[in-house]
């Protein structure tokens, strides 16, 4: 279906829905011409609608960069890249992940501009809290879509708030916070504890200390406040346990805000899909998602939401199907070309330990520089692109994966199969052969613990109900 646009036309039989996944692009596309590539563009063309996440930032560098507790790359792209998106058949974008406010409130705004002019709908940030938290709404001639996107991980200047009096709104994400508890046995509990107050660095519930006292701990909890924490609640809550781990529950004012933007979708659209990204994890970023995101996505589906999309670990995890509803975990990179990022802050090249005397003569070029590029990981430089159907009372029917390569052999050595000078092309083609059997059989393995079983065909992969 090439024509996508708006119409008054009799409602299909169900919805047939194409899902990218994250977009870090730097470069325009639209003039290749590859089989595998124009493949992408032909599955996406032959849906209803397509969504898509936006890692990056669009504008000419005319803001400065925002330094905040994330300095380690800022995601800035020249606004003509929005229109080889919508070139490509992007119908609607998620806005709010950890580089939303790479460079401040005006790249907030800029980003949303450049996005609304290309005629991409987008969700997920905004001037205000109840812009960044409300429905994006797409029209088309198979219906009305909503998309809610919210963020995990973000630093609190980067939430959205709202106006109070004479003070005016900060612009910044719909955030979805998480209380993080790291659970130890008593023993340990009962050291740290002792270390806590010999440091004069404990805090319990109830206590009243000049500078930083804790709020928000329940009577079998303590935090350990460092130095750095000033003005903050501290570095974690502990609590004691039988076993060590790490707990994650969602913030109840965050998900109740974000379940009622779901429900008004509901009662205004036809499709509701739900992005959340999340660059934080229970420990190092596993193969499975955390607590946080599946207690979000269920809430989401039991909420009125059709689909649920997670990213921000930059690589495929598991598909659960929940009430007749697909979650998608981890979606993975759709383009990865952070390394073609035009301009690099001076704060990039301190982060990554360059000589910052020789400034001047630091070129994006150097390494290291940019995430991705510091390891050798097939998982950054694939996925998959998805087509849903759903039934007329859109319960998921089916799901086709095609899978994806962003110019690197899907192996554990990873090496360059399509490069632009020294770095991988970050561009996606359709994966063949080894390459696709194992991009599926990843996935395949990730979701069986969710009882959801992908089934592999040649180089696709598929589910039916």
């Amino acid at each position: 279906m090439e024509n996508k646009g708006i119409g008054l036309v009799e409602k299909k039989q169900g919805w047939k829905v194409a899902v990218a996944g994250e977009f870090m692009l730097s470069r325009t596309f639209k003039s290749h011409k590859e089989p595998g590539f124009l493949k992408i563009k032909e599955i996406i063309d032959n849906s209803d609608v397509c969504y898509g996440h936006l890692e990056m930032n669009f504008g000419n560098y005319t803001v400065s960069p925002s330094r905040g507790d994330w300095i380690g790359s800022y995601m800035m792209a020249d606004p003509a890249i929005a229109d080889d998106i919508k070139w490509l058949g992007v119908d609607i974008m998620s806005l709010a992940n950890n580089h939303s406010f790479d460079f401040g409130a005006s790249g907030i705004l800029d980003t949303i501009n450049h996005t609304k002019d290309s005629g991409i709908v987008c969700a997920g940030t905004g001037k205000d809290l109840e812009e960044a938290r409300e429905p994006g709404y797409w029209e088309g001639e198979a219906g009305r879509v909503a998309l809610i996107s919210t963020s995990t991980g973000n630093g609190h200047y980067e939430w959205a708030n709202l106006s109070k009096g004479s003070m005016p709104a900060r612009p910044g994400i719909n955030p979805l916070r998480v209380k993080m508890r790291y659970r130890i046995p008593k023993e340990e509990a009962i050291a740290l504890r002792n270390i806590g107050m010999k440091l004069d660095v404990l805090r319990v519930s109830g206590a009243k200390v000049e500078g930083n006292t804790p709020v928000g701990l329940e009577e079998d909890e303590f935090r350990i406040f460092m130095p750095s924490d000033q003005s903050q609640k501290g570095s974690g809550v502990f609590c004691e346990g039988e076993d060590f781990g790490i707990e994650s529950k969602c913030n109840a004012r965050d998900i109740d805000g974000n379940l009622r933007s779901i429900k008004e979708a509901k009662i205004m659209s036809d499709l509701v899909m739900v992005a959340h990204h999340f660059n934080i994890s229970e420990g190092s970023r596993s193969d499975v998602p955390p607590t946080f995101a599946r207690e979000f996505a269920h809430a989401a589906i039991d909420a009125g939401a059709d689909a649920y999309f997670g990213h921000g670990w930059h690589k495929t995890l598991g598909v659960e199907i929940y009430n007749g509803k697909p979650i998608f975990y981890g979606l993975g990179n759709f383009f990865a070309q952070s390394q073609f990022i035009r301009r690099v802050t001076y704060d990039s090249y301190e982060t990554w330990g360059h000589d910052i005397a020789q400034l001047i003569n630091l070129r994006p070029s150097d390494e290291p520089l940019h995430p991705g590029m510091d390891r050798v990981q097939s998982t950054w430089w694939s996925s998959t692109l998805i087509e849903m159907e759903f039934t007329p009372d859109k319960r998921i029917k089916s799901i086709t994966f095609h899978p994806v390569e962003l110019g690197r052999d899907v192996s554990q050595t990873a090496p360059i199969t399509r490069h632009t000078g020294k770095f991988p092309e970050g561009r996606p083609i359709i994966a063949t052969g080894d390459n696709a059997h194992r991009i599926l059989e990843r996935l395949q393995t990730l979701s069986e613990p969710f009882g959801t079983e992908i089934k592999i065909d040649g180089d696709i992969g598929y589910w039916e109900a």
